[in-house]
Formats: structure tokens, sequence, C-alpha cells
């Protein structure tokens, strides 16, 4: 009988035990009310959400460091103007540039009138499609070589690179959409043009480059200026055939002849980096063919009888 009643008093124990045991551990009602699962879900959503922010951040690190090494036109950088210049007023911190051209390792950025407070501003004023405002660049044209633009980003001062897909950054167009009006009229080199252009762009093609190079040099020996300006630019950087500045020079020549103007502005930054070329004497020539040329600032004077 005594042997009974220890045994009943064990499992009274042990039921007692496990009734215990729940009111006295995490699983406790009290702990799982409604505002208490809030906060926990809270807690999780915020952690979530600055893992997202921070992978987000490291992610457009890394893709202004590889599209500032491999610079295209229409790139967005972003500036902090206040590393740059020291005669700014308290709101004027923030400023857009865009890349309008690449020559060789020279890089030309156009600089936005607006100066903006917040880093925030800089992308609303994208998403709002500011950029296609018809005064919204400066004017002026800032040939900048690929070292100076990486001091720049070491420096702050460009803190982070954007570049469009399909001319849409930010749910807007960086550029005005442009309909191509078809037209019967033949123009000689300028299908050869074209097609080189979109050789260029076929990488599932194993030779593309090598044709786009054969299509550019029909194009630009029928004497078509964009098509010339493209010969050039594929000896400036090496592309297919061996680098040659002199060829590239020709060829940018032949169509700043013809008034073209990347042809002149091409011209015009590689003369600045070879020896032997005399910008003085390329703006002369362009004079006495008739060129209509308009030069802001030059460190010489041209022929006097020509210019009047």
């Amino acid at each position: 009988m005594d042997r009974v009643k220890k045994r009943n008093g064990v499992d009274n124990t042990v039921k007692a035990a496990i009734r215990l045991r729940p009111d006295n551990g995490w699983f406790n009602s009290q702990y799982f009310t409604v505002a208490n699962v809030l906060k926990i879900v809270v807690f999780i959503t915020l952690c979530f959400f600055i893992y997202q922010k921070s992978t987000q951040s490291q992610q457009e690190k890394d893709d202004s460091l590889l599209y500032l090494a491999s610079p295209k036109v229409d790139d967005i950088y972003f500036l902090d103007f206040r590393i740059l210049s020291d005669n700014l007023r308290p709101n004027e911190k923030y400023r857009i540039a865009k890349v309008v051209d690449i020559t060789g390792d020279v890089v030309t950025l156009l600089y936005g009138n607006i100066f903006y407070l917040r880093q925030q501003s800089l992308k609303d004023s994208i998403r709002y499609g500011q950029l296609r405002y018809k005064d919204y660049f400066e004017s002026k044209r800032y040939d900048l070589s690929l070292m100076q633009i990486k001091t720049m980003h070491d420096s702050g001062a460009i803190y982070m690179v954007k570049r469009p897909d399909k001319n849409m950054l930010f749910g807007n167009y960086v550029n005005d959409p442009k309909t191509e009006l078809s037209t019967n009229l033949y123009i000689p080199g300028k299908r050869e043009n074209l097609a080189g252009l979109s050789l260029l762009k076929s990488d599932y093609l194993e030779n593309n480059v090598e044709q786009a190079f054969e299509r550019f040099s029909s194009s630009a020996q029928l004497g078509f200026a964009p098509g010339q300006v493209n010969l050039g630019q594929m000896y400036l950087n090496g592309n297919y055939i061996d680098k040659d500045l002199t060829q590239a020079l020709y060829w940018f020549k032949q169509a700043a002849l013809q008034s073209d103007k990347a042809g002149v502005l091409k011209y015009v930054i590689v003369c600045r980096q070879v020896s032997y070329c005399q910008e003085g004497d390329f703006y002369q020539e362009l004079l006495d063919a008739g060129v209509n040329i308009k030069v802001r600032e030059i460190d010489f004077t041209l022929s006097a009888n020509e210019i009047g």
C-alpha cells in the first residue's frame, strides 16, 4: 500500500510539473499577446530592411566602380560639388553630370545648371524628367581623363554613377526619345554606317568588330561624316586594328571639314595629346575650307583676313 501511495505521489508530481512548465517557459500565453507578436514582426521587418539597404548600397558602389572603369555615353554622375568648389551657397551641395562623349581615354561631361540640397533630390529630378529640359545642362563641355575621373571618385566628389537602361533611369527618359523619320533619300555611306553600329552591338557574332570596321571603312570612303568619325574612333581605341592616332586624326579631320561637330571636338581632344599636332593649324584649315566654327578660348591667333 505504501508503494502504491508513493507511486501515486510521483505521478501526481510529474503531472503537476507538466501543468506548470508552460506557465513558466517561453511559450507562456502571456508572451504571445498581439502586441508582442507585432513587436517581433516589426523587429524582423526592420532587420530585413537594414540588410536590404546595406546590400543595395554595396551594389551601387560596385556598379559605380564598373561604370567608371568603362564609361559610356549617357552615364549619369552624381556629384558632391562641395568637394569641387568652395564658392557655394548653403543650399548648393549636389549636382548632376552626364557623359556626352568618349574619345579614347578622355570623357566629356556636361554639368547640370541646378544645384540640390539633398541627395534624394537628384534622383527625383531624373524621375520627374528634368534632365530632358532644354537648358538643364550647361553648354560648356569638360574633357577629363579617366585618371581625373577616378580621382574625383576617390575624393568623394563623384559619389555614385548610374547607367540608363534603354534611355531610362528611375522610371523616366534621360534623353528625349527620338523617332527616326523614314526617307527614301539616298545618302552615300549612311547605310554602311548604320550596319557598322549594329554590328558593334552584336556580341553574339564572333567577328562582329571586324565586320563593323569594314562597314565603317566603306562608309568613310564614301564621305559620310558620322562613318568617318566612327572609323577614327576605332583607330583611336585600337578596336580590331592596331591603335593609330595618325589615322584617327585623319578621319576626324575629314568629318570636321564637313562641319561635323563630333569630328571637330574629337580631333581637338586627340590633337592635344600628340606632340606633332598643331591645334591652330587645324582651326585655320577649317576656316579656309569655309567651316563655321565657334571657339571659346584658344592660345593662338588665327589669320585676321580669314576671320573677317
